[in-house]
């Protein structure tokens, strides 16, 4: 009588052994052992015929003998050359792979998973009917126009399902066949952040927006048969910026993922391999990396059309005033994302002209002692904030070139020019480095004048002092007359904007400075009733242009600095009264501030009365007054013409002819 050997024992015992060493597992699994009774194995119902078709892929798996495979040219190489390990490298990346689409992904550990959003059935919950019309009973009676929003409100619930369904694509396919490759050697070059950043986020951020907004409307028409109703996803839209934060990250890094991916697959073969392979897996859906990559990008900037969408096919004015709400908000935040990637896009191409910068040497100095004491000030710091100017603006490489420069008797210098958004930078470049180091002291544009001369070629650069007068004075002689007009135009339109803005941030820390002391001030009494309120300082017409215009400033344009310091506010000590003419009858002997208007404890010799918030005010105003640009005595209020003229798009420049350049 023939015995069954067990599944440990007989044929199955091959396919284990098979799968533990495709996955990485032990390499040296035994034969399997002859039943025992020295009886032949059965046939389990054909079982033997998948046993030889797994023993077949064991086969092909087991790395092959080099001599054999390449015809011995291998073997005359030495055993452990470069080339050798390239090619055993590319064969197990093969055999891998090989591996992953016949048996499947292997499971990471947990906490990859976790950390990178993989798993199996992640996006099962997104699912969707193929048609509104499935979910509304009565769409034939709907009109034409609420059937077409029907068909916009679709749009959005079924392309959210299709995005999340590709950002899964990048981490259960590409992330894991990545870090299932590391995990046995294969691929260690290649960093899994830099290539995907942070999708995991984003695939976090629409589980929980699919799941808190989009899946309740869509549930709602599902239960009660109406249409899917756009108010319900007012609050979910609302709160845009909040939920999608994680896309200002991902969106500042994307340039720079695409141009990792593209270096890898051009000098990398073994990734390229492995990014072929995933593009050709039926997951993938035929979708390139790039493609991929670019997705979150492309997708956060459709919300506000497909928004438009809908508000196009409603007519009801409370729809559309609560999507007109969502488009904003949606829109506002894109403009945040614009503004970060072009920030992130200046401070990039800043570090890239620092770095062409070299060595500070403006001054020989004579001796070891000179240089000794001159060496911590022979450092220029491109990367540190424009003076006057808000931290949101960076500085620029507006124009660069060479020149040749004349400085008083000498003869003329062969220099290279940097235009930057504040300054002028003059440096002589180095033979044995691709640096330059600068040789004249920085101009700065705000003081710098530019005039053309007779000569076609040449120009004069004046930087002038504090007390505007001459500082220097450099002749530029360019190599052709479309080049010194290049320079001019240039430097013209930067000091142009560089004086707008040093003129904004004035009036913004001039705004902030009032607000916080009408804060320290508190509320205003309520006026009597039948009265009128009580303005703080002047008629409030006049008071509304103080604060839209700019009192004190006859033109907007680069103002002086702040007398106080916006974050050194703190109350004044009360200044001394003016000496008054004395009341007749008065003591001789009296005090000097007699005469003003004090209280009757002051009088007594009591303590002075603290400065009232109105005080502080009209006392702020008058300083910042007094610190005109011509140096007139005092302000001169706006009208609102002037104010109307100078909200306007062209640039209104100082009174004083020295601070503009003049071509």
């Amino acid at each position: 009588m023939q015995t069954w050997a067990s599944p440990e024992e007989g044929p199955l015992r091959g396919l284990v052994a098979s799968r533990i060493e495709a996955y990485g597992g032990r390499h040296g699994a035994s034969a399997p052992r002859p039943p025992r009774g020295g009886g032949s194995e059965p046939d389990l119902s054909g079982r033997s015929q998948y046993h030889g078709a797994f023993a077949k892929a064991q086969a092909m798996f087991r790395e092959p003998e080099p001599e054999r495979r390449h015809g011995g040219y291998l073997k005359a190489g030495p055993p452990h050359s470069p080339k050798l390990k390239e090619i055993m490298k590319a064969q197990e990346l093969e055999a891998k792979l090989h591996t992953f689409s016949m048996f499947g992904m292997p499971r990471l550990p947990p906490e990859d998973r976790r950390l990178w959003e993989i798993g199996e059935g992640g996006d099962s919950g997104l699912a969707i009917e193929k048609s509104w019309r499935e979910l509304v009973p009565g769409h034939e009676e709907m009109s034409q126009e609420r059937c077409h929003q029907q068909e916009a409100l679709w749009e959005l619930l079924t392309t959210e399902v299709i995005y999340v369904r590709k950002l899964k694509i990048m981490t259960d396919l590409l992330a894991a066949g990545l870090l299932n490759l590391q995990r046995v050697g294969l691929l260690m070059e290649v960093s899994a952040e830099t290539l995907f950043g942070n999708v995991p986020s984003l695939i976090r951020a629409h589980r929980s927006f699919w799941e808190e907004v989009l899946e309740p409307s869509l549930e709602e028409t599902r239960t009660s048969g109406q249409p899917l109703d756009p108010l319900s996803l007012q609050n979910g839209f609302l709160m845009f910026s909040h939920r999608f934060h994680p896309y200002i990250r991902y969106c500042l890094h994307v340039k720079h993922a695409m141009a990792y991916a593209r270096a890898q697959q051009d000098t990398n073969p073994l990734f390229h391999t492995f990014v072929k392979w995933c593009e050709k897996h039926k997951r993938a859906g035929r979708q390139m990396l790039e493609d991929l990559l670019i997705k979150p990008h492309q997708r956060i900037t459709k919300y506000p059309l497909l928004l438009h969408a809908v508000l196009k096919r409603s007519p009801e004015p409370r729809v559309r005033d609560a999507l007109n709400a969502m488009i904003g908000v949606v829109e506002s935040f894109l403009r945040h994302i614009n503004g970060q990637v072009r920030q992130g896009e200046e401070q990039e191409g800043l570090v890239a002209a620092a770095q062409r910068i070299g060595r500070y040497e403006v001054l020989e100095p004579a001796s070891e002692e000179l240089e000794k004491n001159l060496r911590p000030f022979s450092t220029l710091d491109l990367m540190s904030p424009m003076l006057g100017v808000g931290p949101e603006h960076i500085r620029q490489l507006l124009l660069e070139g060479p020149v040749r420069i004349k400085e008083g008797r000498e003869g003329k210098l062969d220099v290279y020019l940097f235009l930057f958004s504040d300054l002028l930078l003059v440096t002589k470049p180095q033979r044995k480095t691709d640096k330059a180091k600068v040789i004249r002291p920085p101009l700065m544009l705000d003081k710098l004048v530019c005039r053309p001369l007779r000569d076609p070629n040449s120009f004069l650069l004046i930087h002038l002092s504090d007390l505007q007068c001459v500082a220097s004075a450099l002749l530029v002689h360019c190599p052709s007359p479309a080049h010194r007009s290049r320079w001019l135009e240039k430097t013209q339109k930067a000091q142009d904007a560089l004086q707008r803005l040093k003129a904004e941030e004035y009036v913004q820390r001039k705004r902030e400075l009032l607000a916080l002391y009408r804060d320290q001030a508190g509320p205003r009494p309520a006026p009597p009733e039948g009265g009128t309120p009580e303005p703080e300082d002047g008629d409030p017409e006049e008071e509304e242009e103080e604060e839209e215009g700019d009192p004190g400033y006859g033109t907007l344009g680069a103002p002086p600095r702040l007398a106080r310091s916006a974050l050194e506010l703190r109350p004044a000590p009360p200044s001394p009264p003016a000496p008054g003419p004395r009341a007749p009858g008065s003591a001789g002997g009296s005090s000097p501030g007699a005469g003003s208007a004090s209280s009757g404890e002051e009088e007594a010799g009591g303590p002075p009365r603290p400065r009232r918030a109105e005080d502080m005010l009209r006392e702020i105003r008058r300083e910042l007054a007094a610190q005109r640009i011509g140096g007139a005595p005092g302000p001169r209020r706006l009208t609102r013409a002037q104010l109307r003229r100078m909200r306007g798009p062209r640039v209104v420049r100082l009174d004083t002819p020295l601070s503009v350049s003049e071509v």
